[in-house]
């Protein structure tokens, strides 16, 4: 067994923003490559494993010589992005959260080494969405996941451990609450001549007061009300917005099993003729 053959190459990082097996794939893996042998080979850029992570510790554990390719493209992003985004199980959060933090990447290489060979331009959020296949809302907030998140709460998302809603609620703050205005007191005034009570002048002291009251009791209520209709309606925008993105990774989700049903059905018939 040789050095590359003993578990010893390290995952690029590009390679690590896709969430590993688990451990029913990874046996189901096992199982088709010590029946089958290696089908596609592992691609390896700078003495790390660009792609084919899985395939590799498959194939160390068994025991079989991997078959290692070097990538000698000019676009390793597009290469890995391409290649796994769109044939692994992911839900949409997950591919816009790879697909922003392949775009960090690139630009601390680009910040470190000007002349980076990596060249796939994905600088725009409709850029990134087109290449993760999400609605531009949902590439905004993993935008803003990988670039104000800590990373291990990235890595949850990445990972399909925490949704990218979720995640998201935990780092915006909650808005500050507004303090419910006091009512403007009414002043009783006495007009106190001689020691009696002029009723004339207390009733006019009076009236005053209280037609200056009366209306800003009124606008209190109403700004209570404003309030109150303005956060169930952020309240309801935010479930719409959840249940758009439940809708839009259920009809992936169909997508998925359709296909995987289409493949099985022709490889029946196939294996029956």
């Amino acid at each position: 067994m040789t050095e590359k053959n003993n578990q010893t190459m390290e995952l690029h990082p590009l390679c690590t923003y896709f969430p590993r097996m688990s451990d029913a794939e990874f046996i189901s893996l096992k199982d088709n490559l010590r029946d089958n042998g290696q089908t596609y080979p592992i691609y390896t850029l700078d003495g790390m494993i660009l792609d084919g992570g899985n395939r590799y510790r498959a194939l160390c554990e068994l025991g079989i010589e991997p078959i290692i390719v070097e990538y000698k493209g000019s676009n390793p992003t597009q290469f890995i992005l391409s290649s796994n985004l769109h044939r692994r199980h992911l839900s949409q959060g997950q591919s816009a959260a790879i697909v922003s933090a392949s775009q960090s990447w690139i630009n601390a290489q680009a910040a470190h080494n000007p002349e980076s060979q990596d060249t796939v331009q994905l600088d725009t959020t409709i850029a990134r969405a087109k290449q993760s296949g999400v609605g531009q809302r949902t590439q905004q907030l993993a935008d803003k996941l990988v670039k104000e998140a800590p990373a291990e709460l990235v890595k949850e998302v990445l990972d399909g451990k925490k949704s990218l809603n979720k995640a998201i609620k935990e780092i915006t703050p909650p808005k500050p609450s507004v303090p419910k205005p006091e009512p403007v007191p009414v002043v009783e005034q006495e007009n106190q001549l001689n020691g009696t009570v002029d009723a004339q002048a207390l009733a006019a002291d009076h009236k005053a007061p209280l037609q200056i009251a009366e209306p800003d009791d009124n606008v209190s209520a109403s700004v209570e009300e404003v309030k109150k209709l303005t956060e169930l309606n952020r309240v309801l925008n935010e479930r719409i917005n959840e249940l758009m993105a439940e809708k839009e990774e259920a009809l992936k989700n169909v997508d998925y099993w359709k296909d995987k049903f289409l493949k099985l059905e022709a490889e029946l018939n196939q294996a029956t003729n």
